[in-house]
């Protein structure tokens, strides 16, 4: 099972397709939050299919689990295109949590240290970015950059004068669009 609600929004002629993935179910995150929403509505215009679900539980297994059946469908759509796995918050550590062969590169925004602590990925070479809020309550760069300093093929990008929840979304939407279509050139 992939997720409650699952939606897809395609390219004409991908070159690629992007899993993304929303906060913490529990504390009020679902597909609809605005990064999340504004990646689905903007990926197609730069030749990126994208998928989005809700999450059935703030369970990282289930997520996860969620997040390998979303690329496997991905997969099934559009074949022999690479994947981006793109998450914030809660959806940043889930992401990863998931070293699959199919992704290309991994988008992190305001992922939660524990998280990153947790990860196979930090050894892998593909590329990564991690966008840690400046005042982040939960992560904060002072947190974040000491845990990936190891981790190869990755970027830290801190966020100016914002905090975990962002506040306006647009401009990070906008890098993370660069950043993915950079990723994919």
């Amino acid at each position: 099972m992939i997720g409650h609600d699952f939606e897809a929004n395609a390219a004409d002629d991908p070159r690629a397709f992007a899993v993304l993935l929303h906060p913490h179910p529990d504390y009020g995150g679902d597909r609809f939050h605005p990064f999340v929403g504004g990646l689905f509505q903007r990926l197609p215009g730069i030749g990126i299919s994208a998928i989005r679900f809700n999450f059935i539980s703030g369970s990282p297994a289930a997520a996860r689990d969620q997040t390998v059946n979303a690329l496997d469908d991905g997969v099934q759509r559009w074949p022999n295109v690479p994947a981006i796995l793109a998450g914030y918050s809660f959806g940043a550590g889930v992401a990863a949590s998931v070293g699959d062969p199919r992704v290309a590169g991994w988008y992190l925004l305001a992922p939660q240290v524990e998280a990153l602590a947790t990860t196979a990925i930090g050894a892998d070479p593909r590329p990564k970015t991690i966008v840690v809020p400046e005042r982040d309550q939960f992560s904060p760069p002072a947190r974040v950059e000491p845990a990936v300093s190891t981790w190869q093929a990755t970027t830290v990008t801190t966020i100016a004068g914002v905090d975990h929840y962002l506040g306006v979304v647009e401009p990070i939407v906008t890098a993370a669009l660069d950043w993915i279509g950079a990723t994919l050139d």
